[in-house]
C-alpha cells in the first residue's frame, strides 16, 4: 500500500506517486521511505523528495540504484526526486547507515510490502 504525502509545489503527488509505483513495478522493492530535507539536516539532502528503497536481500543494491538513475533520467517531471537504495539488512545491521537510520527515525513509510 502506498501512503499519500504532501510535497513541496515543484513536485506534485501525482509525480511522487507515478515515480514510487514505477519503483515498485520494476525492482524488488521490500519498503520505501520519505525523507524530507527539513527532517534530516545531517544528511544534506539535494532534492525536495527522498525515497529511501530497501530492497530484498540478494539483490544488487548498486546495480539497482543505477537502473533507477537511468528510469529517473527519462522522466523530466520526475527531476526533484532522489532514491536512495539500501539492502533490506541495512535496517537491522548496527550501526545503521545515515539515511536508513534518519528514514526509520524521522521519515514517513510510504510502501511496505
Amino acid at each position: 500500500m502506498v501512503a499519500s504525502l504532501v510535497q513541496p509545489m515543484s513536485v506534485t503527488q501525482a509525480n511522487v506517486d507515478e515515480c514510487v509505483a514505477a519503483l515498485i513495478a520494476n525492482f524488488p522493492i521490500e519498503d520505501i521511505w520519505l525523507l524530507e530535507p527539513a527532517r534530516a539536516k545531517e544528511c544534506h539532502l539535494d532534492k525536495p523528495v527522498n525515497l529511501i528503497a530497501i530492497v530484498i536481500e540478494g539483490s544488487e543494491p548498486h546495480v539497482i540504484s543505477t537502473d533507477i538513475e537511468e528510469l529517473m533520467r527519462k522522466r523530466p517531471d520526475w527531476s526533484q526526486i532522489d532514491v536512495f537504495v539500501f539492502p533490506l539488512s541495512a535496517i537491522t545491521r548496527i550501526p545503521r547507515p545515515l539515511l536508513v537510520k534518519m528514514a526509520l527515525s524521522a521519515g514517513t513509510n510510504i510502501f511496505s510490502k
